[in-house]
Order: C-alpha cells, then structure tokens, then sequence
C-alpha cells in the first residue's frame, strides 16, 4: 500500500490487534500511531484551508466544527488515501483486526471526511448515527479517524474520551497528536467525544480525517440519528441547551434521509448562529 505505513500497521500480524480490539473497554477498539507515511501525512495538512465548501456544524453539541466531505475539493493525496482505506486488500486485513465481516467503506464519506473544530470549541458526548442517512439498508460498524495534530499539549483539551454505556465515568482517553489513527466499533453504547473546551493558541484548530465502514442489511433500518448524552457533572441549562440541539439533528436527519434538505442548507441555516 502507498499511503499507509506498512512497517507500522502490522500486516502479517492481524491477531495482535485483534486481540486488542476485542479485550478493549469500554467498546472495542485499538489505536496505531504513525499510521501514515510520513509524506502522506504531511500532504494532507494542505487540505485545511476552510472555504465556503467546508460545511458549519457549529451549535450546541458540535460547537465550531467544520466539515468538508465533498472529495472534488479535496485534493490527489486524500483521494488516494479514501481509495486505499476502501480497497480490498486493505479491509480484508481490518476485517481480520476487528473480527467484523463484509464491511465496506462509505467511499461518499456521509457524516466523515476532513473535520477541524476551533478554540472554544467543543464535542459533547455521543453514540453515532449507525443508519446511513440515504442508504437506508446501509449499518454503520466502524470508525477509523486519523489526526493531524503537530505539537499536541494536554492542556489544549481535545482528546479523543471514551465513556461506559451510561455515561457516568469516563474509561478512556487519546490525544489527537499527529499521524495517530483511533480505530472502534460503533453502536448505541460507544459513547465518546472531547467535551471539554479547546483552549488553542491563535490560527490552530484540532484536525482530524474520518472514515466510516458499514455492514449491508437485507432491509431498511431505523433512523438512529447522532445521539447526545450530558455528563453528570453539566449543568441543567446546558442539557436543556443539548437537547435542543438533538432534537433538531433529528428533524435534520428526517429531513434529509428524504432529499427535502441537505448539508449546504444546514450549514446557511448554523451560520446565522455564528
């Protein structure tokens, strides 16, 4: 493979991480440093540049995150990385890693691709919507986010937390340094996010690139939505304000699954809360 790191993902040696993925709490999950070439990696930080093809995520449980999934504004090198991390040779060996069979890369990238969030920024504690939006038979199974964050301080918050099933005690926690790949399975109890706020030094944001792998189900599955869940610690303005912000993800994820709105509409919509 080109873009990633042979040496540094064990090829010849699936059984160490799936033996890691599956012991892993709270959900399983493993993590890969230097998952990249470093060539690789360093191309995509010109990615960064947010334009007015970068979708605004920014309210409440989201607060100043953008997104850009749209591959035609991204330029060889990440195509060639989505490519990689969808082609056979690369999910035969994570299906063999994570036990997890007949999966597929969601090459459209709903909901994934390059994300960066600013300083004062937040993502609150979540499970993630595990029905493709407009693929209505499509699971989501898996996430895999690489970060692309040089000179990563503990006190700049941000990294990546994983919580029990109820959100009471926080089990894990990763951060977001440069060239780290986070590799979990994700269902209705993988609670995770970076709830605290970004404290960053003037003109640098958290960045990240996320791909998403499903499963094909011979039926139509239920709208399960991005679901939020407070801390116990936050308080109860706060959670009036974050289920505010679910509730509309949900008439937005309705919303879309039937084509009445799309993500540039969204983004107009957020950007008045700016």
């Amino acid at each position: 493979m080109k873009h990633v790191a042979n040496e540094n993902f064990r090829l010849t040696n699936p059984e160490i991480y799936f033996k890691e993925f599956s012991s892993n709490t709270p959900f399983p999950h493993f993590v890969i440093d230097n998952f990249l070439s470093e060539e690789s990696a360093n191309r995509v930080l010109n990615n960064f540049e947010i334009t007015e093809k970068w979708t605004n995520l920014s309210l409440v449980n989201n607060y100043k995150k953008f997104l850009l999934n749209d591959r035609e504004s991204m330029d060889a090198n990440c195509n060639e990385i989505i490519e990689e991390l969808g082609s056979k040779e690369f999910i035969e060996y994570l299906s063999k890693c994570t036990g997890l069979k007949n999966i597929f890369l969601d090459k459209g990238l709903e909901g994934g691709g390059l994300q960066q969030s600013l300083s004062g920024g937040s993502l609150n504690m979540h499970t993630d919507f595990t029905s493709h939006i407009t693929k209505k038979n499509w699971k989501r199974v898996l996430n895999l986010i690489i970060y692309f964050n040089k000179d990563w301080l503990d006190e700049y918050n941000g990294s990546l937390e994983f919580w029990d099933d109820q959100v009471k005690n926080k089990i894990k926690s990763y951060s977001p340094i440069f060239n780290r790949c986070v590799i979990f399975k994700t269902d209705e109890k993988s609670f995770h996010g970076f709830p605290d706020t970004l404290n960053l030094p003037a003109n640098m944001s958290r960045k990240s690139f996320a791909v998403y792998y499903f499963v094909e189900e011979d039926k139509s599955i239920r709208l399960y939505p991005s679901t939020f869940t407070p801390r116990p610690g936050d308080k109860l303005y706060y959670r009036f304000l974050m289920g505010i912000d679910s509730f509309l993800n949900k008439i937005f994820s309705f919303l879309k699954r039937y084509k009445i709105v799309n993500d540039k509409f969204a983004s107009k919509i957020l950007d008045l809360f700016k």
